[in-house]
């Protein structure tokens, strides 16, 4: 009995009245709560407001906003609410024919679309602005002081197509113009998305190419493990006093000649 007694204690991860060290089976959380308790922290997570402006509200920032809304969806993040508004509208105009027409094929609606005026209220709830054109963040910043280091453009925020930053408005235009229109606004909602301010994390800071880096570029790659030959040092040299010739130019070439006929002129003076 004290054998079967001493093996049911080992077996629930205790010998002598200690722990042995390892975590039971009980107490491991199984992967479905896991799963579960990752999701709640998503939901938990503070909310944040992100609002587009346009000028009437009624071509670019619904479609910003609707666009957006579906990527957040895809990515199931709740956190994150999207508004738009117009800088100089009034409120319950529906979005245009054209605007809907460029969302049909991403299968979003705006159909129950309304405009709303910008107001101070609309500005001091949301995180971040973003705005088509220096207008509407200028009309935003008249507005509220609350809109500062919070509204922005929305190519130069994201950092596309920065010859370009503002986004045309479409209204009364083609639909060819609405399509290009939509091009641009859907590029940067893609970039939006990947960014800091939706995800929570921080971007990867990019490498910037410095003086190793430009040194590096010159050196031929060899396998890991494997040390560089005399040969190959000895023509990585000749490589770079080489590139330094060329890059001194003609004055150098000058230099070196002149050097040499003052070379040849002490010989014959001999």
């Amino acid at each position: 009995m004290a054998r079967t007694s001493l093996s049911k204690t080992t077996a629930n991860g205790v010998s002598g009245g200690f722990p042995t060290g390892g975590v039971a089976k009980s107490q491991q959380i199984p992967r479905p709560l896991k799963g579960l308790l990752s999701r709640r922290m998503r939901e938990t997570q503070p909310r944040k407001v992100l609002l587009f402006l346009s000028t009437g509200n009624i071509c670019r920032s619904p479609m910003a906003a609707a666009y957006m809304r579906k990527l957040l969806e895809e990515r199931k993040i709740k956190n994150i609410e999207v508004r738009s508004a117009g800088v100089m509208t009034i409120a319950g105009l529906l979005a245009t024919d054209e605007s809907k027409q460029m969302l049909e094929p991403y299968a979003i609606s705006l159909d129950r679309h309304r405009s709303q005026p910008l107001t101070e209220d609309i500005i001091r709830k949301a995180d971040l602005i973003l705005g088509m054109t220096p207008f509407h963040v200028q009309m935003a910043l008249r507005m509220s002081p609350e809109a500062r280091k919070k509204t922005h453009l929305l190519k130069e925020y994201t950092a596309v197509d920065p010859k370009n930053r503002p986004i045309p408005d479409p209204m009364g235009c083609t639909l060819e113009v609405y399509k290009r229109v939509f091009r641009q606004i859907k590029m940067a909602c893609d970039k939006l998305v990947e960014m800091e301010f939706i995800t929570g994390k921080p971007a990867k800071p990019v490498r910037a190419a410095g003086a190793a880096g430009a040194a590096a570029a010159g050196k031929p790659k060899l396998p890991r493990g494997r040390r560089p030959t005399a040969a190959a040092t000895e023509s990585g040299k000749k490589a770079a006093m080489a590139e330094s010739a060329r890059r001194k130019g003609p004055a150098a070439k000058a230099d070196s000649v002149a050097a040499a006929a003052s070379k040849a002129d002490r010989i014959s003076g001999k």
